[in-house]
């Protein structure tokens, strides 16, 4: 009997960590237990913040390349 509520504890235990969190301003959050509207709301912010990774990416690929431009230019007019 000892071993089955030390199982069922250890479930329980695990069924907790299954659980996903979202922090918000320093503040925990049950994503179960937020509406549906903020879950989209959610969503809506991971696919932003992934547009705004990428939007970096690219541009520090064009100003890595306008340096270049540049460098190249500097070597041709001397």
């Amino acid at each position: 009997m000892f071993f089955k509520k030390e199982k069922e504890k250890g479930k329980e235990m695990a069924e907790e960590k299954k659980t996903p969190k979202v922090l918000i301003d320093d503040t925990e959050y049950d994503y179960d237990a937020l509406s549906d509207t903020a879950k989209n709301l959610l969503g809506f912010l991971q696919k932003l913040d992934q547009e705004i990774k990428e939007k970096r990416f690219s541009l520090d690929a064009a100003l890595l390349a306008r340096k270049q431009a540049v460098a190249d230019l500097k070597i041709e007019i001397e």
